[in-house]
């Protein structure tokens, strides 16, 4: 199985997505929990473009083309919006849970959580747009 989708870079059309992303994977046999890693890290990966790639951008847009084979799902997403700081997929380290509650940040675990869930994580800015990829193998 294999689709592509486009779509405006908003907080409302990437919730949409992520629903037609979730039952595309159901559908195609993905078990609860392959399913619930896709959308977690569609989530954070796609809200991290519209919150900073495409933040200035009020027509920006999001290509995502999903691929499924036996083996899992493997993502590619294109947009125009500023590249990523350094040119490198952020790979933070979780914040130690070994502090007072209050202590812990609210924020800043997404690029830990990609990383930790997905495989094969690229990414590259060629001619002015941003081309990011990665897979989510099969539970």
């Amino acid at each position: 199985m294999q689709f592509t989708l486009e779509f405006p870079g908003s907080p409302k059309a990437v919730r949409h997505v992520l629903t037609d992303i979730r039952g595309r994977a159901k559908e195609g046999g993905s078990g609860p929990d392959t399913v619930g890693q896709i959308e977690i890290v569609l989530a954070e990966v796609l809200n991290n473009v519209v919150e900073h790639a495409l933040r200035h951008e009020e027509e920006g847009e999001i290509h995502l083309r999903a691929t499924h084979t036996a083996q899992g799902w493997h993502f590619d997403i294109r947009d125009t919006g500023v590249p990523i700081p350094g040119g490198l997929v952020p790979r933070p380290d979780l914040p130690s849970p070994d502090c007072p509650l209050r202590d812990l940040p609210e924020g800043g675990f997404g690029w830990a959580i990609v990383n930790m869930l997905a495989r094969e994580l690229s990414y590259v800015r060629v001619d002015g747009c941003n081309h990011l990829s990665f897979s989510i193998p099969e539970s």
